[in-house]
């Protein structure tokens, strides 16, 4: 049993977090909750049987926790996540970490210094058909050699699927966090390119390409597209869609929750709605490593290196060149 203090429950408690620790609450417990509304943090803390607090300070000094969620934080700018890191004890991260690397890599490093778990929310990587995905590759697709992603930024006022991610930066820095994820190596050149087509504003669109190492074994060329279209539609969806291309076969999906996929001698959609949703997983992974497991997990590291992609594609775009990638080599 993980002993939990939440902080901050936001916009998205009724909706997504509460379901999925109801779906785990045989391994928590939710003892103390603060939120700058203090009457929703009693409704909330009455419903789990937990404790209501006043702020901060009190939840981390005097209830016996094991574990932080950190939720909600964006009116308080980077002061929680500065105070659980000095903790000892692992915080869940939900929601935009901002653009302060220096700040980043601070919190980073005192936290692997005291060997600290800090997992940020990378949602992409948990969905329900990367997973898929990843036992297909060891099965029948083989190991990955590009990616393909087509998508628009959110407009300002649009409702996001993965929260936290409303604004271009965000956006994108979960969608390179993924391809790294998915390529299980390190990025090695970032260039930008525009792309316009006179006859029809509606498929101008900018062009990241992020290169890998190259494959070990074939010596083939990895690397990774993330076409953004410049003007979105109305009916534009909101999840991307992903194209992955793999030394035995592809791998597509439009959606978190079906996935298509085919090799020589097979081809097949799978319906993956029965599947544990990608909080649930993210939140028993996070659970499994508050009690000591090695299960591994997303670091602030991660995000680090997702923010500077994000920096180096803007950069070769303003000068026309391909950037290296020279930081957070292992």
């Amino acid at each position: 049993m993980v002993r939990i203090g939440i902080i901050g429950l936001g916009p998205y408690w009724e909706q997504r977090y509460e379901p999925a620790l109801r779906a785990i609450d045989q391994r928590i417990q939710i003892k103390a909750v603060y939120d700058p509304v203090r009457s929703r943090a009693e409704q909330v803390a009455t419903h789990w049987n937990a404790a209501a607090v006043s702020g901060m300070g009190c939840l981390v000094s005097r209830y016996p926790l094991d574990a932080f969620l950190l939720l909600h934080s964006d009116w308080m700018n980077h002061y929680p996540l500065q105070l659980l890191s000095q903790q000892h004890r692992p915080v869940y991260i939900a929601g935009s970490l901002g653009e302060d690397l220096d700040l980043l890599e601070r919190v980073h490093s005192r936290a692997a210094e005291q060997l600290v778990t800090l997992m940020p929310e990378f949602s992409r990587r948990y969905s329900q058909a990367t997973s898929r995905f990843f036992e297909l590759a060891v099965t029948r697709l083989g190991k990955p050699n590009s990616i393909q992603i087509e998508t628009c930024c959110p407009a300002e006022d649009q409702q996001v699927e993965v929260p936290g991610q409303k604004n271009e930066t965000d956006f994108l820095v979960g969608l390179m966090d993924w391809c790294c994820y998915v390529m299980r190596t390190k990025p090695v050149k970032v260039q930008t390119t525009l792309h316009s087509d006179s006859s029809d504003r509606s498929e101008d669109h900018r062009q990241i390409k992020i290169e890998f190492l190259p494959d070990p074994v074939t010596g083939a060329e990895r690397f990774a597209l993330i076409k953004i279209k410049i003007q979105q539609r109305e009916t534009e969806p909101l999840f991307p869609r992903h194209q992955i291309l793999c030394r035995n076969g592809l791998a597509e999906f439009h959606s978190p929750d079906e996935i298509h996929w085919e090799n020589e001698s097979s081809s097949m959609t799978e319906s993956l709605k029965s599947d544990r949703r990608e909080l649930e997983v993210m939140l028993d992974h996070f659970c499994r490593r508050a009690v000591g497991g090695i299960i591994p997990v997303p670091n602030i590291r991660d995000v680090c290196q997702a923010i500077q992609l994000v920096r180096l594609s803007r950069e070769s775009l303003s000068s026309g060149k391909s950037l290296d990638v020279t930081k957070f080599k292992d």
